[in-house]
């Protein structure tokens, strides 16, 4: 009985990856692995390896987060304005004491000055707005918007 082409290839394949001889991963783990896969085809990875450079995974991360920290630290502030511009504009888009309005440039001016200090669980400040949306809806149902004037004014009558 005469084999076919895929037996035949089947058998030179399994006769190579029997023989191949143990080598170790390339990418410094220390484990011992075949020289040759089950096709004949050369080996230098544990499957999953050859894309592991560090012995700790998360210091690619920290090297990119390194490389990258300009670009990720304006991206983190425009996406922090819009926010906050997308809160001025939810809770009416203008000051309750004197009506200053929000034209997306004097973002800056305006703050969240809580009603009843006692709930207040976070300030809603520039750099809070990058909570949950779900949590910022939240507090500032407990808050007026103000520009900063009237809000200096508020807690100033104190003094």
């Amino acid at each position: 009985m005469a084999l076919t082409q895929k037996e035949i290839k089947q058998r030179y394949f399994n006769k190579v990856y029997t023989e191949a001889p143990l080598i170790e991963c390339a990418c410094g783990c220390g484990k011992k692995i075949k020289s040759k896969d089950k096709y004949g085809r050369d080996v230098k990875f544990i499957n999953g390896h050859n894309g592991r450079k560090y012995d700790n995974p998360t210091q690619y991360k920290r090297e990119w987060n390194y490389k990258n920290r300009e670009g990720r630290r304006e991206y983190r502030d425009n996406y922090q304005r819009k926010r906050k511009g997308d809160l001025i504009r939810l809770l009416g888009g203008k000051c309750e004491n004197c009506g200053l309005e929000y034209n997306e440039k004097n973002g800056c001016l305006f703050q969240f000055h809580h009603k009843n200090p006692t709930e207040k669980e976070i300030g809603l400040n520039l750099n809070k707005m990058g909570m949950a949306w779900s949590k910022i809806i939240k507090e500032s149902k407990k808050c007026k918007l103000v520009c900063a004037n009237c809000h200096f004014l508020i807690h100033g009558s104190k003094y």
